[in-house]
């Protein structure tokens, strides 16, 4: 069964548009030095936190790579003292997530294999450099430099102290180890079309780099929790979600961290999305077209209503 056809030049052309080119997984840089630097100035701006913003300024961000620099502009219109008080103000899991921070380089081979795996899927992809960053909590964000990544709201593990956290920061930080999940995800963001404008394309495309990530690594990553929610509620969510589908209101079901409660987590629109992946991956007899499929697609209602998921969800 073979849907939504599109043609390698087609695939070649709007890749040429990304942000990158790379091709060859060799060729892309993952940079830690910024992760390094920001250790050494950590304990110089914590004995003094009054001053902690010159001691990043001089010691972080005036020796930061490329991707820091683009960061530290866009997220913090190069103010340190908006970032420096982002530290301060959590010092027991600052304290606490040295070691987890520092063991991001010992990612790197899991990191390149997820890369090379998902080029033996999809050959036409392009990659990012990926820059790994102290940021305060001021998220990801993919940039002219490359993907900068905020390594210290992926740092959990043994010994992280989460408790100056708010609920959904300590939800959504996840393990070390997710990090080559982490990285997959958002590289498939430069890959797919961008959503019209829609709910359901919206969900449809971060559904979509959870599912690619999942199948190249083996794992959904911090998402998983999600999961535990959706599958247990499965209907419920299928029917809310179509009431709101075709708006352009996204707030019930992405980036809505104020909905997190003990009970059900936010961004269940990602849940949603891979649910409709999930099931057109699995009515398409040829893998390697359905996952071009998936990533070429720009009619999003098309590909809901091949995928099945309706008609399954209807009869649940």
């Amino acid at each position: 069964m073979r849907l939504l056809l599109t043609s390698l030049g087609t695939l070649l052309l709007f890749n040429l548009t990304q942000c990158s080119s790379i091709q060859r997984v060799e060729d892309i840089k993952l940079v830690t030095k910024d992760i390094d630097n920001f250790w050494k100035a950590y304990p110089v701006a914590m004995r003094d936190t009054a001053r902690a913003y010159q001691v990043f300024q001089d010691q972080y961000f005036s020796r930061a790579s490329e991707g820091l620099q683009e960061y530290y502009a866009r997220k913090y219109k190069s103010d340190p003292v908006i970032f420096a008080r982002r530290i301060t103000q959590r010092p027991r899991y600052y304290a606490s997530v040295r070691q987890t921070t520092l063991a991001i380089a010992e990612q790197k081979p899991q990191i390149l294999a997820a890369f090379r795996r998902l080029q033996e899927l999809y050959p036409p992809v392009r990659f990012n450099h990926i820059y790994f960053v102290i940021g305060g909590f001021a998220g990801s964000t993919a940039q002219p430099p490359g993907l900068l990544i905020g390594a210290d709201q992926t740092a959990n593990g043994p010994g992280v102290d989460t408790s100056e956290l708010s609920l959904v920061q300590r939800n959504r930080c996840g393990h070390v180890t997710n990090m080559p999940n982490l990285v997959t995800h958002e590289m498939i963001h430069n890959v797919q079309q961008r959503n019209d404008g829609t709910l359901l394309s919206a969900a449809i495309r971060e559904g979509m780099a959870d599912f690619v990530a999942e199948l190249v690594t083996g794992s959904l990553g911090n998402n998983a929790r999600l999961h535990l929610y959706g599958n247990a509620h499965e209907q419920q969510l299928w029917l809310a979600f179509q009431q709101e589908m075709h708006g352009t209101n996204t707030k019930n079901w992405l980036a809505n961290s104020e909905q997190e409660t003990p009970e059900k987590p936010c961004d269940l629109g990602y849940y949603v999305g891979y649910k409709i992946c999930q099931s057109y991956y699995a009515r398409v007899t040829d893998k390697k077209q359905a996952l071009a499929d998936m990533l070429t697609t720009k009619d999003f209602e098309f590909f809901l209503k091949q995928s099945g998921y309706e008609e399954k969800s209807s009869k649940q």
